[in-house]
């Protein structure tokens, strides 16, 4: 059994077809070639090259419009994507292209610089489409060295390696019984309360921690608002007067 291709998946906020344009300008300031394309699809062909080290590959974009603008779904012909010739493409995109969900003012929010789009992607990558990002930090997981992100779905650990980076941590709100702040010379740490145990990130910056937890409670306080008060509910009705 052949297990799926692989996709990457990009929100850019233009329509469509402008959208097509910007991946296309983009594409051959990479040194890249658009071949070909359709209503909805661009195929771009990776040259060989042997002073990068670049082996021939294809690549097709299958744009669509979507309530943000436009979404993308990126396909390789063959094998694994090499994620660097996409981080080459989304480099040379205008600014304010593409969006990065909510991720650029949460790190704004804690002080934090993120870098270029390498870095907001790896973080991306692990995101669903409506997934916003809340609050994020820098932060140690068993030594590792990782982003901690809390969404509006999840708190995740993404080891801070460059483009391969795996999720370290992935806790959905549910499963999250509390969430704690400690403070030390050596930065903030945050303790995580989970069913299956306790998960400690240490060295955050400072104000970082404290950034995710606020926004984790009054997230929290927010949904509670919204659940519905079973009082009154399931009552066997009263006697009625003749």
């Amino acid at each position: 059994m052949t297990s799926a291709p692989e996709t990457v998946l990009w929100t850019m906020l233009t329509g469509a077809d402008a959208a097509r344009d910007h991946i296309r300008g983009a594409a051959a300031e990479s040194g890249f070639r658009a071949t070909s394309f359709d209503e909805d699809s661009i195929n771009i062909e990776i040259p060989f090259s042997l002073r990068k080290r670049r082996r021939a590959a294809k690549l097709t974009a299958a744009v669509r419009p979507s309530a943000r603008g436009a979404n993308v779904a990126w396909t390789g012909d063959s094998g694994p994507l090499n994620h660097d010739h996409f981080a080459s493409i989304e480099e040379k995109l205008p600014e304010g292209v593409m969006y990065y969900h909510g991720l650029e003012d949460a790190a704004l929010r804690a002080g934090l610089s993120l870098g270029g789009p390498t870095t907001l992607r790896v973080i991306v990558r692990a995101l669903a489409r409506d997934e916003t990002v809340r609050a994020i930090g820098m932060g140690h997981l068993n030594e590792t060295a990782g982003h901690v992100v809390l969404t509006t779905r999840r708190l995740l650990v993404i080891e801070a390696s460059g483009l391969g980076s795996r999720t370290l941590l992935d806790a959905p709100h549910g499963s999250i019984e509390a969430l704690s702040l400690g403070k030390r010379i050596t930065g903030e740490i945050l303790r995580v309360a989970l069913s299956a145990g306790p998960i400690v990130i240490s060295r955050l910056g400072h104000g970082e921690g404290h950034g995710i937890v606020k926004s984790y409670r009054d997230d929290r306080k927010e949904r509670a608002r919204f659940v519905p008060s079973s009082a009154g509910h399931g009552m066997a009705p009263g006697p009625r007067n003749p």
